[in-house]
């Protein structure tokens, strides 16, 4: 094999790096590739992405599937030699005389002459493999045009997107005898793929998430973000699950290093406009061109380093976010104060978006500039509230004015609430508790206050005792300014009324403790004197309604406490993500799975810093959906994972939950040493703060008991934990206990659930009724009618039981072919227990995968009724490439014809 110049393309290729990256997600394009080079149709195959995509390694992979078959000869584009006619094929020309070198006739017959060489010595046909196309010069690019077209030797071409291939190569695609191949950026799925390969099976699902975000499914900066996160502690394994321990940073030497390749190929103002917007994006584009010119940024946006946000107010930022972050890392703090002050000279105004406000202080912070006290105190809240916690307390910090200094501690405090160090959140908090000389400050962080004691585990009853402290004071500051005294105590009897609606929502108890009590069913008597009032109100009746069985009703309640609330607390930031967590409890009790995976994607769509904080929650709310469901196995994957972010932050106090239910989850499938150390994690941890996730931790650490072995007591204790108050005023928790009884084969639970029935809401609770309905009967055709109802709800564990306890009726009543037909359907429902969620799909897919992806964009076409010529022009290719792709097409799929084809969605 023939290589020009291969130790240049490891040191500057924008792709270098691509190779460590495995094939994951390319195999079609793979396939596709080799299938073109191996055909009669195509002269070229042309693989185009952005930098860092993966077409080298693509590249490689084709290589090597074919190596045996071609001979292989490798060309480079060089971004030195792309202005350098011929100036890539000098190895090949060297014996050429200097007055012909500029004749092309000339080039292409001692270029050919030594191509020759290599052929008969192989007695393979030739494949001219060109990396880097995007740098090659138009007069080499025309050469290796006209040896395909003369059919010497085929192409197999990679270039970047941007700026794209010389027009001699794009031209044979045009013509329809060249394949193109688009490399897409990689998938969540495949992003996880890789971590797999990389680190093992055990991954927390944030960490797949928060990777490809960052990475923005580019596997250059994906492999950068993995070793720099492995190196520095973010990325970590515990227990034996990999998860992230902090927000990503872009200090690594591998990310460092991939910028810096970027920035040798720039020019000096290219690289002055990048450093200015990377340090204060997003900014003006008016405002860049005007410091480094408009063709250094026309430059940058052709070639997709920078994006611009459509007119009127244009703005640029970095393509790639993580660019941004380690190129600002690269620039020293004096060059840093440097460009500042060249662009500050130039605005007329401050950053009024978000984002803006957060870069200009970062940026000033950096580089040693000072900050006004209301714009650190701005800066430092909205820095918190996205969970940005090192520069919320570098920010807060620095505020000097004493008036302004609370309400800075104040921010300082959640950033430890943010990961669950409510000790030293409470300590920050005490300290300027019910003290202050003006109402704005005797307020400031009286919500988080209450929300960290609470946290700690001190019941509301204790909170309110202690938050009378906060009355008193409302009072003193009226004495001391009698001309606002109506406004002071309105106002500190307001938020006295918050903070006790808010700590007893965050208990589901009502004042009195009784919460079933029909004088207090409908809540308070006076209206609730502001939004957040109101939320926790609804929030309260949501988890009352939960209690009595009215999943659905609970789950309206909960979401109208998310429209009321509202956005833009700054004291109570997560109270979002309170009330999701209300509203989650209540579809997962009623088995509604699809509206539960719609409210747990809300917090899953947040970005990273919010994907750490609450993730363990959310993935804690996917493992009991599992284990409701029956699929512990899954079940127990996925809560252990869950356990082990909530180790780290546990805003929502869900670990005792997660780890009694993971408790559960190892005894179904007989894991006893899991279990012990998931038992011993729950007896460990504090309890959860709401009564109703409470009670269902105690339900499942006793129905993990008794799957574990003898536990005569389990079904006593199970009922009386349905019936916390002795009669049967909670109506919802005594399904849930007699469901997990009904789970350990105490069919005494039936009658009791029928009973129920009439005032319990939601799927899951017709489906468990219904089998109960079949036990009261026993008999067999009723055991099968509720198999199929536990079956539409998605209950495999009951289905299951109940198509074994028909199989067992016509069993005893002779009936063979009936017991089969009962066995084979409870086998399938522990098979889908068993099963990984889209298995099914992929089994239907798998003749479908057979079509490489452009012979999918015309099955598709096809199969709309579009003709081959009306495809033709659809894709710009040729009749004959259609034609051609779909003959193929029938014969892989084993059709006749264009009616038989099946639907299937273009790639």
């Amino acid at each position: 094999m023939i290589c020009l110049d291969s130790s240049r393309k490891r040191a500057a290729a924008p792709d270098a790096g691509e190779g460590s990256t495995p094939l994951v997600g390319r195999l079609e394009d793979l396939r596709s590739a080799v299938e073109a080079i191996q055909g009669g149709t195509h002269v070229a195959v042309l693989l185009l992405g952005d930098s860092g995509i993966g077409k080298s390694t693509l590249l490689d992979a084709v290589v090597a599937e074919l190596e045996s078959a071609v001979t292989p000869v490798r060309i480079h584009g060089s971004p030195s030699l792309a202005n350098v006619p011929y100036g890539v094929l000098g190895p090949f020309i060297v014996g050429l005389p200097v007055q012909e070198a500029t004749s092309q006739l000339a080039v292409l017959r001692t270029l050919w002459s030594r191509l020759e060489e290599e052929r008969r010595a192989s007695q393979k046909p030739l494949l001219l493999i060109v990396d880097d196309a995007h740098d090659l010069d138009e007069s080499t690019a025309g050469i290796l045009v006209e040896l395909a077209a003369a059919g010497w030797a085929k192409l197999l071409v990679a270039s970047a997107t941007r700026p794209g291939l010389p027009e001699p190569l794009l031209q044979l695609w045009f013509e329809g005898i060249a394949e193109r191949l688009d490399l897409r950026p990689l998938t969540q799925q495949q992003t996880a793929e890789i971590l797999e390969r990389t680190l093992g099976s055990q991954i927390l699902p944030n960490v797949a998430e928060i990777l490809w975000e960052a990475s923005e499914g580019n596997p250059l900066l994906l492999n950068g973000l993995i070793d720099d996160a492995k190196n520095d502690g973010s990325l970590l394994q515990r227990n034996g699950v990999w998860l992230l321990a902090r927000t990503l940073n872009s200090h690594g030497d591998r990310l460092k290093d991939v910028v810096r390749r970027q920035l040798l190929r720039r020019s000096p103002d290219e690289r002055q406009a990048l450093n200015l917007i990377a340090l204060a994006e997003p900014v003006s584009r008016e405002l860049i061109e005007a410091t480094v010119g408009v063709v250094p940024v026309a430059a940058l946006i052709e070639h997709e380093l920078i994006r611009v946000t459509p007119a009127p107010h244009p703005q640029l930022r970095l393509w790639h976010s993580i660019y941004a972050d380690t190129l600002r890392n690269l620039i020293s703090p004096a060059r840093s104060l440097q460009l500042r002050q060249s662009l500050l000279r130039l605005m007329d105004s401050e950053p009024t978006s978000a984002e803006g406000l957060l870069r200009q202080v970062s940026w000033s912070l950096e580089c040693g500039a000072e900050v006004d006290d209301r714009q650190l105190l701005r800066a430092a809240v909205l820095a918190s509230r996205l969970y940005e916690d090192e520069l919320a307390r570098k920010a807060a910090a620095l505020v000097k004015d004493p008036e302004l200094q609370v309400a800075a501690r104040s921010v300082t405090a959640r950033t430890y609430f943010n990961t669950s160090d409510y000790a030293a959140a409470r300590d920050i908090l005490e300290a300027d508790f019910a003290k202050g000389r003006s109402v704005a400050v005797l307020l400031t962080g009286t919500l988080m206050w209450a929300a960290v004691q609470a946290a700690l585990g001190n019941t509301p009853t204790d909170i309110m005792d202690r938050a009378g402290a906060l009355l008193a004071a409302g009072e003193r500051l009226a004495r001391e300014n009698p001309e606002e005294a109506g406004e002071i105590l309105a106002a500190v009897r307001e938020r006295y009324a918050t903070m006790h609606a808010m700590v007893f929502a965050l208990a589901g108890e009502y004042p009195d403790g009784a919460g079933t009590d029909p004088a207090v069913q409908a809540g308070p008597p006076d209206p609730p004197a502001n939004p957040l009032e109101a939320a926790f109100r609804l929030a309260l009746e949501s988890e009352r309604l939960l209690v009595q069985g009215k999943a659905v009703q609970s789950f309206a309640a909960a979401s109208q406490a998310l429209e009321t609330a509202g956005t833009g607390h700054d004291d109570l930031y997560y109270l979002a993500e309170f009330l999701v967590a209300r509203a989650a409890a209540a579809v997962i009790h009623g088995g509604d799975w699809h509206a539960a995976d719609v409210l747990l994607a809300e917090i899953a769509a947040g970005p990273g810093p919010i994907l750490i904080s609450f993730g363990g929650g959310v993935h804690a709310a996917h493992g009991i959906i599992l284990l409701y469901q029956g699929k512990a196995a899954q079940a127990l994957n996925t809560l252990s994972a869950a356990l082990e972010s909530l180790r780290l932050a546990d805003p929502q106090q869900l670990f005792a939950l997660t780890a009694s239910m993971a408790f559960a989850a190892a005894a179904e499938v007989g894991a006893k040493d899991a279990a012990a150390a998931f038992l011993a994690d729950y007896d460990a941890a504090p309890r959860a703060v709401s009564r109703y996730l409470r009670i269902i931790s105690q339900m499942a650490v006793i129905y993990g008991k008794a799957r574990l072995g003898s536990y005569p007591g389990a079904i006593g204790e199970l009922r009386a934990l349905g019936r916390p108050l002795g009669d049967g005023s909670t109506p919802g928790l005594e399904f849930d206990s007699l469901a997990f009884c009904l789970a350990l084969g105490d069919r005494n639970a039936a009658s009791r659930l029928l009973e129920l029935e009439e005032g319990l809401e939601g799927p899951r609770a017709a489906a468990i009724c219904r089998y109960a309905a079949a036990i009261s009967t026993d008999l067999p055709a009723d055991h099968l009618e509720a198999g199929k109802s536990c079956e539409e709800a998605e209950l495999w564990g009951f289905a299951a039981l109940a198509y074994d306890a028909a199989a067992n009726g016509y069993r005893s009543a002779g009936d063979t072919l009936r017991e089969r037909m009962a066995m084979s359907q409870r086998k399938r429902c522990l098979d889908r227990a068993d099963s990984v969620d889209g298995q099914e799909h992929e089994a239907e897919s798998d003749a479908l995968g057979l079509l490489t992806r452009r012979e999918r964009d015309i099955v598709a076409l096809a199969v709309r009724g579009l003709s081959d010529r009306q495809i033709a022009a659809e894709l710009q290719v040729s009749i004959r490439t259609v034609e051609g792709h779909l003959y193929r097409s029938y014969a892989k799929l084993n059709v006749k014809g264009r009616d038989q084809l099946p639907g299937v969605s273009p790639s």
